[in-house]
């Protein structure tokens, strides 16, 4: 859903080319759950979210809406033809996954907000949970729960707004071989105030939103969520990790690992420069930046050997589009 048809780059122009709803929202008592989906030529894994959300669906009053970024793979049709009931906001143009979503929550009436992933398998009784958890709580602005891989597995829970030392932890890769899903927390069994969880899956109150704003449109993907929880944080509402409550991820089906490293560290990097100092924001370029050239010169080096030749051709343009990003003005 991130990168457009014509050259495998982010569409950062914003403009919507046309619009349209393929049902009309019911009238009457809003419901108590807006489910917003974007979809961008993901048919492969959007069928079966959607098979498994009417499936077993939540027993309270609920909507779905899905914001389609021009897919070309005929998720259109599979919409029109199997779920009638979804309300499709279609786009011409990849418009992002932060423009996209907040399309969807515009054009909805819910309590609450649901943004979920369309690579997920779900269970209606977690939603429902979330629902209660949120009525029950009126301090929370948001909640969420673990995300599974296929295997059932644990993927990812919750994590804490980034900072100098995490993010070049995570950057060397030192991070993950001292800590198994660092920088994810949340494999305990209580119920936390956390800083911030994944938007695959994150469950917001409408009067939050529109008191803190939406998505910002900037980030494009990739820290639009960890934005939008610092500043919903910075205004006094909690964000709750619900360890009871899981769904199913896929992940990273709509971008490989050397864009997707890309499209990451610009989100870092936006994140920095908006809500910390310019010192910091400074070091955490200059760290990347100096990162991208050591590892840039080891695949330059791995170009001669023949079996991992292509993959260090991809690996050496991703880290040479990383260090572009480090010197773009701030």
């Amino acid at each position: 859903m991130i990168v457009s048809s014509q050259d495998n780059q982010p569409v950062m122009d914003h403009t919507i080319v046309a619009m349209k709803e393929t049902i009309q929202p019911e009238c009457g008592e809003p419901p108590d759950l807006s489910i917003v989906l974007v979809c961008w030529n993901n048919l492969a894994y959007l069928e079966p979210c959607l098979r498994s959300l009417y499936q077993d669906a939540p027993h309270c009053r609920f909507d779905v809406v899905a914001v389609d970024n021009g897919s070309t793979d005929g998720s259109q049709e599979m919409l029109r033809r199997n779920y009638p009931e979804v309300r499709v906001i279609q786009n011409t143009t990849n418009v992002g996954l932060g423009r996209a979503s907040n399309q969807g929550i515009q054009a909805t009436n819910g309590r609450y907000v649901l943004l979920l992933n369309n690579d997920t398998l779900v269970h209606g009784s977690m939603f429902d949970a979330m629902v209660s958890f949120l009525d029950q709580h009126p301090e929370a602005g948001a909640a969420g729960g673990r995300l599974l891989n296929p295997d059932g597995s644990f993927q990812s829970g919750y994590g804490e707004f980034p900072t100098l030392g995490q993010e070049l932890l995570i950057a060397t890769g030192i991070g993950a071989r001292l800590w198994n899903g660092y920088p994810s927390h949340g494999a305990g069994a209580s119920i936390t105030a956390v800083d911030w969880l994944s938007s695959a899956c994150l469950l917001l109150r409408r009067h939050t939103l529109d008191q803190v704003g939406l998505l910002d449109e900037e980030y494009f993907i990739y820290g639009d969520e960890v934005d939008l929880q610092y500043r919903l944080k910075s205004q006094g509402w909690r964000v709750y990790y619900l360890p009871d409550v899981s769904i199913v991820h896929f992940g990273g089906r709509s971008l490989d690992r050397w864009r997707r490293r890309k499209m990451v560290n610009r989100g870092k990097l936006m994140f920095f420069r908006k809500h910390y100092s310019r010192a910091r924001t400074r070091v955490l370029r200059l760290s990347l930046a100096g990162l991208s050239v050591t590892k840039a010169s080891i695949w330059v080096a791995l170009c001669a050997v023949p079996h991992v030749h292509t993959r260090a051709k991809r690996e050496l343009q991703s880290n040479v589009d990383v260090l572009r990003l480090c010197w773009e003005p701030a």
